[in-house]
């Protein structure tokens, strides 16, 4: 029998962009906070809304009003990691690897990006720089059921929160939700069309 066992797993926007196509200014995801394997896959990410975001230039003139549009791409892109991130797993098993050299991995380039010392296997480093081109990740969301609930600043932290609940096929249903200060911003479904290619040699 599995059990929920939530991995901590802090890791910023430059590792984010090895397992995201998108790029400022519509990356929206800044970090990713934890991940759960099973029995449920799911994963927590953050996005800091800053003043100095483009989108504040007419959305709205005089207020900085965080376009609602931008917290539930938000969450489809978060979905979009937790299914990259899954999709490496798979990849890492069917290789005879193991997940945790798999998160290890990714640590690992975190502290090359963040300027701290790292040890870790060079050969698994350069394997997954090797592997991750975002457009190995690709997901479109064909269903969304999102309800707006509060206002979103700048000056507040986006954290997303996103299940995955059903699967037939390349077809994922996901839960999705956003919070501002543990208060729920955001909350509903995404149905999305996923395709995962993970070249693991």
């Amino acid at each position: 029998m599995n059990e929920k066992k939530e991995t901590l797993l802090r890791l910023g926007p430059d590792v984010i962009q090895k397992l995201l196509p998108h790029r400022r200014p519509l990356l929206m995801v800044d970090r990713i906070e934890s991940f759960i394997r099973s029995p449920v896959p799911s994963l927590r990410a953050s996005r800091h809304i800053s003043a100095n975001e483009e989108v504040f230039a007419g959305h709205f003139p005089g207020l900085h009003l965080w376009p609602g549009i931008y917290t539930i791409e938000g969450m489809g892109q978060t979905a979009n990691v937790l299914e990259a991130l899954m999709g490496l797993i798979g990849g890492f098993e069917t290789a005879g690897r193991s997940s945790n050299e798999l998160l290890d991995g990714l640590l690992a380039l975190e502290a090359g990006y963040t300027l701290k010392a790292a040890r870790h296997d060079e050969r698994l480093t350069a394997l997954l720089e090797e592997l991750r081109e975002p457009q190995d990740f690709m997901g479109m969301s064909i269903l969304v059921n999102v309800k707006l609930l509060a206002p979103v600043f700048a000056g507040q932290r986006l954290d997303y929160w996103v299940r995955r609940t059903h699967t037939a096929g390349d077809l994922l249903r996901h839960e999705v939700e956003a919070e501002v200060d543990g208060h729920v911003v955001a909350r509903g479904s995404m149905d999305s069309l996923m395709k995962v290619h993970a070249p693991i040699g």
